[in-house]
């Protein structure tokens, strides 16, 4: 077995999948392209069939199953995972290849962003690019949208666990299980792929919400993980529980009078965004990106909330 082989999962993604595929047979390293179609109902099938990638579909059940659907049936040596809303670099697989070389269990890289108009999107964009400004070269957790891995790791750990059905946490989870059996996970800020954000303040609030939910199944799999996997660090362990005790606590404030307590707490959870806020704002040059201030804000609501949705079917129901 031989070559390269890329796996992108699809669930209605005409409005970006042209984009992605064409990145996808622009690479620098040639590569097998493979589509795990996830049961849409709109044009994808079509799109993919234009392009003459390599076609799959099933019934909905998820990023992870697709992404396992998509590598069971890949021929390369090595499958790297993207997404239908990415458009990878033309060096973006050859990069990835080359740590995949040194024998990295699995290697990873950042994003740019493909849709720089939007104020939120490019405010979740420097969010994220404030957490990789400070990834070391091996790291404890890599993110699907940019993945390579052996093909035979994949076989070894089982892929991607199919019981994560929204695209969060399962990526944590397969590289949380590569690390685990001795493999070094690699990052490069050289392996780039675009990448359209939500545009949407309430869209990506209700987004989340779910993440918040489906990280509870990751705790309660990986006890100790969160807030120490390199990406996600103390700031984000605390916000669900600063979050809930805010909002739990504002009746009993406004009841008994404590209400500049009530406001200095809201203060505290407020400005924890402050300093990326601030990189934003330098490294765009933006000041409009201070609206990241606010959005985070409310984001920290919709973790508490998802946070403890999950926590009672993942932890206390154990479903």
């Amino acid at each position: 077995m031989t070559g390269v082989s890329i796996v992108i999962p699809a669930y209605n993604a005409e409005r970006t999948l042209a984009r992605t595929l064409e990145a996808c047979r622009a690479q620098s390293l040639p590569c097998e392209v493979v589509v795990a179609d996830d049961g849409s109902t709109d044009s994808t099938p079509a799109i993919a069939d234009r392009f003459g990638v390599k076609y799959l579909r099933q019934e909905n059940r998820g990023a992870a199953a697709a992404r396992n659907l998509g590598w069971r049936a890949a021929s390369g040596r090595y499958v790297l995972f993207t997404d239908s809303d990415c458009v990878p670099d033309r060096d973006w697989a050859l990069t990835l290849v080359r740590l995949l070389d040194e024998g990295a269990g699995a290697a990873g890289g950042t994003y740019t962003l493909a849709n720089p108009e939007s104020l939120t999107a490019s405010c979740i964009h420097y969010e994220i690019q404030y957490r990789h400004a400070r990834l070391p070269r091996e790291v404890r957790y890599l993110g699907s949208f940019s993945l390579g891995a052996p093909r035979e790791v994949l076989e070894a750990l089982g892929g991607f666990d199919e019981s994560f059905r929204i695209a969060c946490g399962e990526d944590s989870d397969l590289t949380y299980r590569i690390a685990a059996s001795g493999r070094r996970l690699l990052f490069t800020r050289e392996a780039r792929t675009g990448h359209f954000f939500p545009e949407s303040a309430l869209g990506f609030l209700r987004q989340q919400f779910w993440r918040g939910y489906w990280i509870m199944k990751l705790v309660a799999k990986h006890p100790g993980r969160i807030g120490n996997d390199d990406y996600s660090g103390k700031r984000d362990a605390v916000q669900p529980p600063l979050f809930a005790l805010s909002a739990v606590s504002l009746p009993f404030c406004a009841a008994f009078g404590w209400m500049p307590h009530w406001l200095a707490l809201n203060l505290a959870a407020f400005l924890l965004n402050l300093p990326p806020a601030l990189f934003a704002v330098r490294a765009s040059g933006q000041a409009r990106l201070l609206w990241m201030l606010p959005l985070l804000y409310l984001r920290g609501f919709c973790w508490a909330a998802g946070c403890a949705a999950g926590t009672v079917k993942f932890i206390l129901l154990k479903k």
